[in-house]
Parts: structure tokens; sequence; C-alpha cells
């Protein structure tokens, strides 16, 4: 049976459709040679996420985006549908991460986690929505930009502190200068402090010497002392001892009235007397002055007789 050219151009034409369709739905994801299951998973928002994105499992392409639907009577939140491998199984532990790479393309990210009975087909997987690299570098950034304008604030304080404080600062300055200066003269002088330290080292070994230093002072010391303990300082206590007792007698035989000494001090005759004689002397020595001629008998011409 001969084919007309009508009909081969017919059945290309029909080829040429069935494989650009097939190959079409493959570059978006769709594997009509692998049966998949559908799930899905309720967001807040999707962040541009469009119909056959790539469903991702440790890096590698399980499944794809296949419906978007907006809930309206649930706050205008998204119901995303994706298709996924039918060998992979979700449990209800099980999550799908909206995650935006560097670039800005959307995925579907699955965390199987712990599957203890898997999920039938159609059931709702946990949503959740990964920050965006940019989001993560503001939130890191805003508390270190912060930081930045409070470093800036400080400084620009400083500066001021700085600007009205200038005068104190040079004074500051200048007594640093005058305190190098002087560890300078310090370094200079490093030749006397040396030599001080040196003598210092020879009277240390001297002191140290055992025939110079203090070990012989105290030696002699201990000589001297020894000296001293040998000398007879019991015989010298009894005397004084002895003369002690017989001062201590006299005084008592003062006091008992033997003796010329006790009669001197105690038995007040002698002072009687002596006052008496001093009273009659005194008594002449006014006749005397009162009546001298009694007493005394002068001439220039020689003596009178008797009886002139």
């Amino acid at each position: 049976m001969k084919i007309g050219k009508e009909v081969k151009i017919a059945i290309l034409a029909v080829a040429s459709l069935v494989i650009f369709y097939l190959g079409f739905n493959f570059l978006k994801g769709i594997d009509f040679f692998n049966p998949s299951n559908e799930y899905f998973a309720v967001y807040e928002k999707i962040d541009g996420l469009t119909v056959s994105n790539p469903v991702l499992l440790s890096g590698l392409p399980v499944g794809r985006v296949s419906e978007i639907e907006i809930l309206q009577d649930q706050d205008h939140k998204v119901k995303v549908y994706f298709e996924v491998r039918e060998d992979i199984r979700l449990g209800q532990n099980s999550e799908a991460v909206l995650n935006t790479d560097l670039l800005g393309s959307q995925s579907i990210i699955l965390q199987i986690n712990k599957v203890e009975q898997p999920l039938s087909e159609d059931s709702e997987i946990r949503g959740s929505i990964r920050p965006a690299l940019t989001e993560q570098i503001q939130e890191q950034a805003y508390p270190v930009l912060q930081t930045l304008d409070s470093v800036g604030k400080h400084l620009n304080g400083i500066l001021a502190n700085i600007d009205g404080n200038e005068q104190l600062i040079n004074g500051i300055l200048a007594d640093i200068k005058k305190t190098t200066d002087a560890l300078s003269e310090v370094s200079e002088k490093e030749a006397t402090i040396k030599a001080l330290i040196d003598d210092f080292k020879k009277i240390t070994g001297t002191l140290s010497d055992e025939k110079k230093g203090l070990a012989a002072i105290l030696a002699k010391a201990n000589g001297i002392a020894d000296s001293i303990n040998a000398l007879e300082v019991g015989k010298v206590v009894n005397r004084l001892d002895t003369t002690l007792a017989n001062v201590n007698s006299l005084i008592a035989s003062m006091q008992d009235g033997q003796g010329t000494v006790d009669k001197l001090l105690n038995d007040d005759s002698l002072y009687n007397s002596l006052n008496k004689t001093l009273v009659d002397l005194d008594k002449l020595l006014i006749d005397i002055q009162e009546q001298p001629k009694d007493y005394v008998h002068f001439s220039l011409f020689g003596r009178k007789s008797k009886d002139e």
C-alpha cells in the first residue's frame, strides 16, 4: 500500500506537535514517563514563585510547582500545588520551604524529616518561608549599621572634646615630654648608678666576709659579753650591800639619840645658848655705839693723869 505525500506530511506534523509538547513540558519540569503525586502548602506570601518552579530535595529536582491559588477567605494567603516524584515519600513531619536564591529565583525545598506514616496524594504539607539572602544581610547589617552610627556619634563627641580641651592636651603632651627628658637624663647617669650598685655589692660582700663582716663583729661582741660575765660581779654587789647596811645602822643610831650628831640635831640647848649669846652681843654693840667714851679713851696730847 502506497502512502501518499499528504498523509506523510500529516503524520510528520502530528509527530512534531507531540515532540514539541513533550519537550516544552519537559523543560517546564513535567516528566510524563515518571508518575508523580501532588501535594499543596499554604504560605503567607510567595515572593514571585510561579508555576513550573522546581521542587528540590537535597539540591536535586524531584518535582515542580503545578498550580498557585489565592485564598481570599483566609487573608489572601497563597495555596501552592506542587508535584513530587512518586518514589519520594512525605510524612506529617515533612516541610515545604519556600526559598529564594542569590539571583532571586524561587524554588520549594522539601525537608522530609522522619516519616512515620506516608501522606496520601493531595495532602497538605506544612509550608514555611526561608528569609532571602538580602533580607538576612539586611537583618545582620542593621545592628552593625546601628553600632557604626553609635561609634560615629562617640567619635564626634571625642573630637569635639579634643577641640575644646586642646590646651589641656597640649599640657599633657608637654608633661610627657618632660618625663621622657627626665628618663633620658637617667639613662645618661647610668654609669653613676652602675658604680653605686657596684659599691653596694662590695659593701654587702664585705659584710658577708667571715673575717671582716658582721659575723666577726658579732663574735667580738659575744667575747665582750663573756668578759663582762667573767667579772666578779657578785663580790661588787656584796660590798654595796655591806655599805648600805652600815649607812642604815648610822641613821638608826642617829634616830635613837646616840652620838654627838644626834644631840646637834635633836637637842635645842645649844641653839638656845647661842641665841642668848647673840642677843647679849647685840646689846653690847648698841651700848658701845651710844656710849663710846665709856669704852674707848683717845687723846692727841697724851694721856692725862687719873686725877685730872
